[in-house]
């Protein structure tokens, strides 16, 4: 099957067939500056009122797709991924359904694609635009802007991320963030 150009075997990702008992299933994906990776946020369901989410899939080489990445206990909604101005980061708003708990947090995931690794963000992001502004090998520098109109208290906002001080954790343990969630 082929999605914008990159030919993979999709039907084989989890979650993938929910399709066949959803009518309005559709996926979103978006490619990175260098076309070098590709974000899929796939099998996007209605899973209550005006709450759309699906899973994700993170590939690299269009040539020969090779899956990096793949989330399905987390949900995302339609989002443009956001991209660091070297390629090597993402940004993407998650929810995280915390079963012990009865109760959705919703983190900030940071990639970094180089070295197949993630961290979770947990500073609130909820009706605000994400763009990385800002980058070296020591900090990040988030801009948030409200999607709405802003109001005196509601302006924008930039959060500087110290790279040291974030605990990364591999692609592989992406399906265990209920772990770094828990309070």
């Amino acid at each position: 099957m082929d999605i914008n150009g990159w030919n993979y075997l999709f039907e084989s990702l989890p979650h993938w067939r929910i399709r066949e008992r959803f009518p309005y299933v559709y996926d979103q994906l978006t490619q990175s500056p260098s076309n070098k990776y590709a974000i899929l946020i796939y099998s996007i369901a209605e899973v209550s009122m005006c709450n759309e989410v699906g899973c994700l899939a993170v590939f690299e080489s269009r040539e020969h797709p090779l899956l990096l990445l793949n989330a399905y206990k987390a949900h995302f909604t339609p989002q443009t991924p956001v991209f660091s101005a070297n390629g090597r980061y993402v940004c993407l708003k998650s929810q995280v359904y915390l079963s012990g708990q009865n109760r959705v947090e919703c983190p900030l995931l940071l990639l970094d694609l180089y070295e197949r690794q993630f961290t979770v963000l947990t500073m609130d992001t909820h009706g605000h635009q994400i763009a990385i502004q800002n980058q070296t090998e020591k900090e990040l520098v988030l801009h948030l802007t409200p999607c709405s109109n802003p109001s005196e208290e509601e302006s924008e906002q930039q959060e500087s991320i110290q790279m040291a001080e974030l605990l990364w954790h591999p692609f592989q343990e992406i399906n265990m963030l209920e772990r770094w969630l828990k309070r």
